[in-house]
């Protein structure tokens, strides 16, 4: 690949989800040193101008690729120095607008300043990883998702300070005219959630954080379908502690849906030491399993994968029988998607559509699968710790 990039390929080289990034962490965690320098090379070789700051794709993307070939070849630390300059600027943009948005009790926030894709959690994912480096602005964050918790006042309402008027990802604009509560892990409330549960495990906690862990974590036990899953979002006028009960729940998915709001439950238990939440967790997850929407391919976004990875991590910390008998059968429904006859084995679009229907990278290509079957097969956490990228852990 690196040498030889076609410039109508249907990937960003510069991003984890679906280029070079994702590649070159998928060597690092394999130990292939001379494949993942390549890829990391040919990933700076083909930096833009400029570049988004999210860890998904843009600066924050590359930094983790390249801290993640550092910690399995060494070196880099030239490139690091760099990359983490452009962090810290990017991240010092964010949090400057929304400090002052906060400060002016103006309502509704933009999900993309705080989500884990294009936002604050995932940028502070990378932060907590090289927070030797980053504690001020670490922190400087974490209070800013810590805010976010607080409630605001929409339209003659109490609502939680995470509402926004944003509905454009979901596409359901004439559906939501007053705005919604994103749930999920990707977009939603389950992000910061989980940052802030990462966080404290590893002790560091800024002034509110656990009152903001619990706060957050009640509201999303509160507001479980019918069958005790998540839905993806509430709109506004459906936001109360019963009203969730008679929604569909979310996909089977990391991104929207029962697993990955799930995980940051369970991590938000294991950060404030409460079983309950745990327990809740645990058994959301196997309901899920069951009950939810199945995913139509194999990547992590939305697809096998990611509920293969959630489940995994799940199991492995739990000790649950259920959810670690659900695994073979799990790895088996990414393993059966592999077809040799695409560029780079699984496909999301069928051979011959002319879609683009396969890509290379972490979100919602090939590497995620190898990554996500390899943490399985091994029975080890990630040497590199690459699903640290999808909050997971």
């Amino acid at each position: 690949m690196p040498g030889g990039l076609d410039p109508k390929a249907p990937w960003e080289p510069v991003s984890l989800a679906s280029g070079l990034c994702g590649t070159a962490v998928l060597f690092a965690e394999l130990s292939d040193r001379r494949a993942a320098r390549a890829h990391l090379a040919a990933a700076v070789g083909a930096v833009p101008g400029r570049l988004p700051g999210g860890v998904w794709s843009g600066v924050t993307s590359l930094a983790f690729a390249a801290c993640a070939v550092r910690g399995m070849a060494g070196g880099c630390e030239t490139l690091l120095e760099g990359l983490d300059r452009r962090v810290e600027a990017f991240t010092q943009g964010v949090l400057a607008r929304e400090e002052q948005r906060l400060a002016e009790g103006g309502a509704g926030v933009a999900v993309p300043v705080y989500d884990v894709v294009s936002g604050l959690a995932g940028v502070g994912r990378y932060l907590l990883l090289r927070e030797g480096r980053h504690r001020a602005l670490l922190d400087r964050l974490l209070a800013c998702l810590v805010r976010l918790g607080k409630p605001v006042r929409v339209h003659g309402r109490d609502v939680p300070g995470w509402w926004t008027p944003d509905v454009s990802l979901l596409g359901e604009e004439a559906d939501l005219p007053r705005g919604h509560l994103n749930v999920g892990l990707a977009h939603g409330i389950a992000g910061p959630l989980a940052l802030l549960a990462l966080a404290a495990r590893a002790d560091v906690r800024v002034p509110g954080q656990d009152e903001a862990v619990e706060r957050m974590c009640d509201w999303l036990l509160a507001r479980r379908t019918a069958q005790g899953l998540w839905p993806a979002y509430i709109a506004f006028d459906e936001e109360s502690d019963t009203a969730a009960a008679g929604l569909a729940p979310g996909r089977l998915a990391w991104c929207y849906g029962t697993p990955g709001v799930a995980r940051a439950v369970y991590l938000a238990g294991c950060a404030l030491s409460r079983a309950s939440w745990r327990h809740t967790a645990v058994d959301a997850l196997a309901r899920a399993l069951d009950e939810a929407p199945q995913p139509a391919d194999p990547f992590f976004c939305h697809g096998w994968s990611g509920v293969l990875n959630l489940t995994w991590r799940m199991a492995r910390d739990s000790g649950d029988p259920h959810l670690a008998a659900r695994l073979p059968a799990l790895a088996g429904s990414v393993a059966d998607a592999f077809d040799a006859r695409h560029p780079f084995g699984f496909g999301s679009a069928p051979l011959g559509s002319g879609r683009p229907g396969s890509r290379p990278g972490l979100l919602d290509g090939a590497a995620g699968c190898a990554l996500a079957l390899h943490a399985y097969a091994s029975g080890k956490a990630p040497a590199v710790a690459w699903d640290a990228a999808f909050l997971t852990d």
